[in-house]
């Protein structure tokens, strides 16, 4: 369904619901103080002011788009404790942890990963609450996860993440004994490879460090691959390798991996290979 479509079905809705809010004079106004409430996570106004923004200006998709997914997560954030089924839970939490993250509300962020980390309990489960804590910026924290790993339960990418921590919090021996410890990891998952490569930069291994990175952005699909560059660039752990010659010429690295023509959308229904690709279905 075409946004137009759906920003008639919902005038009624987005009348009632912005009632309430004192019209700003412009719908990007609206738009940018519904982006300022989201940031101190007041989800129910930013909501009410993306939905004035879409209302003022019916024809930018954008306002539109993003009144339907910040009222979506709140939706998801009222229903998620009260779902009982597993996988429609770790659905709804995972979507509600992504969404934190990618804006910041980290706060948030680590709350729900508590919880998907109490329900799995998994080298999975703790890297990415570990990871949660590294963005906040509690290392003790995110040690404190993975040092609760059994042994036999860890894996390279869960390793590579208490290197990180470890490092971060002055204890560079114990970060070192880690390092060694994984120095053998056989991986083509982007993902460890990654956590390998800021591990090695940050006990001072910077010849692995960017020797991993480039096989990381090998691993990664093109679509995926400029995401990750920009990541790698603000990453704390390059911040000295940043400024050389040497992380230039592995920034300029190019992805190994096929990819189809999909656009890779939310859905097949805008896109324009649509029909025309295994993923659609024909449809």
């Amino acid at each position: 369904m075409k946004i137009s479509h759906i920003a008639a079905g919902l005038a009624v809705g987005l009348v009632l619901v912005c009632g309430s809010l004192a019209r700003a004079e412009t719908a990007e106004e609206a738009f940018a103080q519904g982006t300022a409430l989201l940031g101190q996570g007041k989800f129910r106004e930013a909501v009410q002011a993306y939905g004035e923004a879409s209302q003022a200006d019916r024809k930018n998709q954008e306002y539109m788009q993003r009144f339907l997914l910040v009222r979506r997560i709140i939706t998801m954030r009222d229903k998620l404790d009260g779902e009982k089924n597993p996988a429609r839970w770790n659905k709804m939490a995972q979507a509600l942890h992504a969404f934190y993250s990618s804006e910041g509300l980290h706060d948030d962020a680590v709350g729900v990963a508590e919880k998907i980390h109490a329900r799995l309990n998994t080298a999975f489960s703790a890297s990415q609450l570990a990871e949660t804590h590294l963005l906040r910026g509690d290392s003790a924290k995110a040690i404190e996860v993975l040092s609760a790993l059994p042994p036999k339960e860890t894996t390279p990418a869960a390793q590579a993440l208490l290197g990180i921590a470890l490092a971060r919090e002055g204890r560079t021996d114990e970060a070192l004994q880690v390092s060694r410890v994984v120095a053998d990891a056989k991986s083509n998952d982007p993902g460890t490879l990654y956590g390998l490569a800021r591990m090695h930069a940050a006990v001072g291994n910077p010849d692995e460090a960017l020797r991993l990175l480039t096989r990381t952005f090998e691993s990664v699909p093109p679509s995926r691959l400029d995401t990750l560059k920009s990541h790698a660039k603000t990453s704390p752990e390059f911040r000295d390798l940043a400024s050389s010659d040497k992380f230039a010429s592995v920034l300029r690295t190019k992805s190994k991996v096929a990819e189809s023509k999909c656009s890779g959308g939310s859905s097949c229904a805008g896109c324009p290979m649509r029909g025309k690709c295994p993923k659609s279905g024909g449809a």
